[in-house]
């Protein structure tokens, strides 16, 4: 007797969708998750991410410090003492011209719009004749009842009721910058109980090594070039007659931790200042014309010489990073957006089954590729037949 199979009928198929889809579904729930905690938690997680960058950057140093015979303790407490030091005396030093700049910037935007008001031509005899309109309509008006307006804190204020949160923040770099760095390979060590064999246990030390060792050159090697571009901003301020040269160069070397936005951000900042500090309107142009200058000359050749391709990253995944980190941490989430993406990029390249996102993070050149397919056709492929 044939089966229905065999006489040709309809065969029922039964679909797997409903298996398919659970890990999709429970993919897409860890991701709000993860996201939903970054976004509430960001009070606690920045200074915890600054901690681990820190620590990261820093940790080269204290190796070489144990050649030496110093403990490791000391090494840590000597490095986070001179970053909070350095930190705090920069603070002190621009706390009076950034306040400064702060009260005067009304004065200053009001001034810079009496300055244009004359170039708009038949729209100032509009808005002149618009207010005498207004004043008309006003003479003949009834008083009205006089209400009373409530203030809200001023600038002062919000800086006294956000202390305790700031010193708690600093707080927590502190003393976890000096616990991650004084503790040395003890985390790695843990680390290591993962791997079930021998084989795996160096195989995770080796990416951890590779790991830390490309994050702290990286970290190291991008935070010199700020300061570097900082520097050249603030000297070319001071010779252009800029008023509060080191102010700039410090709000320079901040923002170009966030790539494009900070230096549209500097370059709006430091053409406002200059138009209303130069009467003529080709001296003002100088200062944002030789700030894009030196930018450019950062952002194309040097820091391309002195990263290489291999921590290249794209630059749309770049935009794309600062946008949402911006959006999770505000303006500590857009300054640590590239060292975050860089950090996925370097774990993502030192794991075998993470090669995909590592090449949507990276730029990929023709060479790269030709290599990879390269690579693969050396490898030996056994058949199905083959024992």
């Amino acid at each position: 007797m044939k089966t229905r199979s065999e006489l040709g009928g309809p065969q029922l198929q039964f679909s797997a969708a409903p298996s398919d889809r659970r890990p999709v579904a429970v993919v897409g729930l860890l991701a709000l998750a993860v996201v939903y905690t970054l976004y509430f938690a960001a009070g606690l997680l920045i200074p915890i991410a600054i901690s681990i960058f820190i620590s990261i950057t820093c940790s080269p140093v204290v190796r070489h410090l144990a050649r030496w015979h110093i403990p490791q303790g000391l090494s840590a407490a000597i490095i986070v003492g001179t970053i909070m030091s350095v930190a705090a005396l920069t603070v002190l030093a621009l706390a009076g011209p950034a306040e400064k700049w702060l009260n005067d910037a009304p004065q200053t935007i009001r001034g810079l719009q009496d300055a244009l008001l004359p170039a708009k031509g038949p729209m100032a005899d509009f808005q002149e004749l618009a207010d005498e309109v207004n004043e008309l309509g006003t003479v003949d008006a009834p008083e009205k009842t006089p209400s009373v307006i409530i203030e809200g804190p001023g600038i002062l204020e919000n800086v006294v009721g956000g202390l305790p949160s700031m010193l708690a923040s600093v707080g927590i770099v502190i003393f976890l910058s000096f616990f991650l760095m004084a503790s040395g390979d003890s985390i790695l060590r843990k680390l290591t109980r993962c791997g079930r064999n021998w084989s795996e246990r160096r195989r995770i030390v080796a990416i951890a090594r590779c790991v830390q060792s490309d994050l702290s050159r990286y970290l190291a090697a991008v935070t010199l070039i700020n300061l570097f571009l900082g520097a050249a901003v603030a000297t070319t301020m001071h010779l252009l007659k800029m008023p509060n040269p080191l102010l700039w160069g410090a709000m320079v070397a901040v923002l170009n931790f966030a790539p494009y936005i900070g230096a549209l951000v500097s370059a709006a900042v430091l053409t406002l200042v200059a138009l209303t500090t130069f009467p003529n309107l080709a001296e003002a142009l100088m200062v944002p014309g030789s700030f894009l200058v030196l930018t450019i000359l950062e952002g194309q050749v040097i820091t391309p010489t002195v990263l290489g391709r291999r921590m290249a990253l794209s630059p749309a995944i770049l935009f794309v990073s600062v946008i949402i980190w911006g959006w999770l941490w505000g303006i500590a989430g857009a300054l640590m957006a590239v060292p975050i993406t860089t950090s996925l990029k370097v774990v993502f390249d030192h794991s075998p089954t993470l090669g995909l996102p590592a090449s949507f993070l990276g730029k990929d050149s023709k060479d790269s590729i030709v290599q990879k397919t390269t690579r693969g056709r050396r490898t030996p492929v056994r058949s199905a037949t083959q024992p």
